[in-house]
């Protein structure tokens, strides 16, 4: 069985977790081998189940390791954190959840512990679609000593200037406090960017979207700040809207992105 369920306990959340797992075709053959993970984060309204539901991504996964083009690693497909319909894998201001200190502190050193993985940032990435797009990017933004490389598929790649009045009066001020506050800067994926380009350590990033998406234009945006401040990145844009049949499609592209940072590492 090539995709199995974990539970696990987060104290950040002080809940009972799952997520999923899918294991390479050789994890069973050798009890000495080590792999590098990559955790797979899902969109709003969505669940862990959803990429292995909607995104066909057992397939692609075996397909793109059975080739080559993907080195056998092990994929974490998570929930949220699973408050409200989205919690953008953050710590929240109005103290409703802390969203990533359950990724970095309860699921990453959960798996590290019960599967055989290359614990290291150099053997550690992040993909997302929609909302984990943005959750791949801040997460690994934030924090370079976990994650190597992050991939976003039609991600909510968005800024606090951009957010509109009708966003805060949604969940979004609940979740970033001012929009004008350093709680919502250490937030906001043009200034974490900005901020990451300066220094040595900074995780490699892609990002691909539909040209027909409504996020479109936040992903133009990104791809221009990033070109202006000069921060290494691959952007992509192909035909299509924000729906499954596209984040299926484009997972491809997003986790070749990541191979080639796991080989850059090796080499």
């Amino acid at each position: 069985m090539s995709v199995q369920p974990f539970p696990f306990f987060s104290g950040a959340l002080f809940a009972r977790k799952v997520c999923h797992v899918y294991l390479p075709p050789s994890y069973h053959a050798s009890e000495d081998r080590r792999y590098p993970v990559i955790y797979l984060l899902h969109g709003l309204y969505g669940s862990e189940a959803h990429w292995l539901l909607k995104g066909q991504a057992e397939a692609t996964l075996y397909r793109m390791m059975r080739s080559g083009s993907l080195r056998e690693s092990i994929i974490v497909m998570p929930s949220d954190g699973g408050y409200g319909h989205g919690t953008f894998y953050v710590n929240w201001y109005d103290g409703s959840g802390r969203f990533e200190d359950y990724i970095l502190y309860d699921l990453i050193p959960a798996i590290d512990r019960e599967f055989r993985t290359i614990a290291s940032a150099e053997h550690r990435a992040v993909c997302g679609l929609s909302m984990g797009g943005y959750g791949a990017f801040v997460l690994s933004l934030r924090n370079p000593d976990v994650f190597t490389a992050a991939s976003s598929i039609a991600g909510a790649l968005t800024a606090t200037s951009q957010l509109t009045e009708d966003m805060l009066r949604t969940d979004v001020c609940r979740m970033i406090g001012p929009v004008q506050g350093p709680f919502a800067k250490e937030l906001d994926l043009h200034v974490l960017a900005a901020r990451r380009v300066k220094e040595e350590k900074k995780p490699a990033l892609h990002f691909n979207c539909g040209k027909s998406d409504y996020l479109y234009p936040l992903n133009v945006a990104y791809k221009s700040l990033l070109e202006q401040i000069r921060y290494p990145h691959e952007y992509m844009e192909f035909e299509g809207e924000h729906n499954w049949d596209y984040f299926g499609k484009h997972l491809t592209e997003a986790l070749d992105f990541i191979e080639r940072q796991f080989a850059a590492a090796a080499t």
